[in-house]
């Protein structure tokens, strides 16, 4: 082989190297994907679909998922392309020479009214039903130089409703029976509004920043009986709490009104607070033999999944 032969095969073996290398690197390319939400039960088990903003900043800004649908497959997980409803949607990959990426987003997807660059704005009802709830999700901010940089996106989402139960504890020799329980609000509340969620992404938490009440009511909320055994310890809450919209402007002097074994009691008793986004709310009643029906208190706690048992067992301190 002449000097001439070696030098076209030499060429010709560099490129192939050169065109395996790149090949290679595509391959290995890491594409951006979901996992199910840290919630207690995952956002899988409500809604299957939620909508995602995601934000890289290389040497300038892009907007990679601009109000992206991400939809639940039971085989493939969470998916925003080549399945139905995420048409025009391409996949995208973590490229290594971004500083960082940001990513938020509301759920399901026919609770978001619009979705930007740093908010979204939920669509929000008062219901009794889990499955017409809001969610939105803390800011998900990752740095080239963090660990789960090149790793898979776990949104942690939030209920934008308020959730409130009753629970009531009965110290009786015999069985009770409580029926027709009727909670009245110390206000007009709403039933119908958009919900505004701000991102500071200096904060590691969303901001509600607003509310705009669409529609109100002053109906009384009703919730399912409650039957106790006899010389019951345990309180017990109601098997359908309400999913409010949050509002702190709710408060005052509330009445309860219900039926002990067909006899009529209620109790008034004042709150000086409202309900916020993502808190479960528990307004606890004692009823006892000398006929007495008695307001503990209320306690609230974080809002995930279905913590605390809906119509379980509560202990009162």
């Amino acid at each position: 082989m002449n000097t001439k032969d070696r030098l076209i095969a030499l060429l010709l073996l560099l490129g192939s190297l050169v065109a395996c290398k790149k090949e290679e690197q595509i391959g290995h390319r890491q594409a951006l994907v979901f996992t199910d939400v840290q919630t207690k039960v995952g956002l899988s088990s409500y809604y299957k679909d939620f909508q995602v903003w995601g934000y890289c900043l290389a040497e300038s800004g892009s907007n990679i998922m601009p109000g992206y649908i991400v939809i639940h497959d039971d085989a493939l997980g969470w998916c925003y392309t080549e399945i139905a409803g995420t048409d025009g949607q391409e996949l995208q990959y973590w490229s290594y020479s971004a500083s960082l990426y940001r990513f938020h987003a509301g759920a399901p997807l026919a609770r978001v009214k619009s979705i930007g660059t740093q908010s979204l704005t939920l669509s929000l009802e008062a219901t009794t039903d889990i499955l017409r709830t809001a969610l939105y999700s803390e800011p998900y901010l990752v740095n080239r130089s963090d660990a789960a940089f090149g790793n898979t996106v776990s949104l942690s989402f939030v209920y934008a409703n308020a959730r409130l139960n009753l629970a009531f504890r009965c110290a009786s020799s015999a069985p009770v029976s409580i029926t027709q329980i009727r909670l009245t609000p110390p206000a007009a509340y709403a039933t119908d509004a958009e919900l505004e969620v701000e991102y500071d992404w200096s904060r590691p938490a969303a901001n509600v920043k607003g509310l705009t009440v669409l529609a109100q009511s002053s109906d009384d909320l009703t919730f399912p009986d409650v039957v106790f055994p006899a010389s019951g310890s345990e309180a017990v809450a109601t098997g359908s709490p309400w999913y409010l919209i949050p509002q702190n402007s709710v408060k005052g002097q509330w009445k309860l009104s219900l039926y002990v074994d067909g006899v009529y009691k209620e109790v008034h008793f004042t709150l000086s607070k409202g309900w916020e986004a993502g808190r479960s709310y528990l307004f606890r009643f004692e009823y006892t033999d000398e006929a007495n029906l008695v307001f503990l208190g209320s306690e609230s706690e974080l809002f995930v999944g279905l913590a605390p048992e809906d119509g379980g067992n509560h202990n009162f301190s």
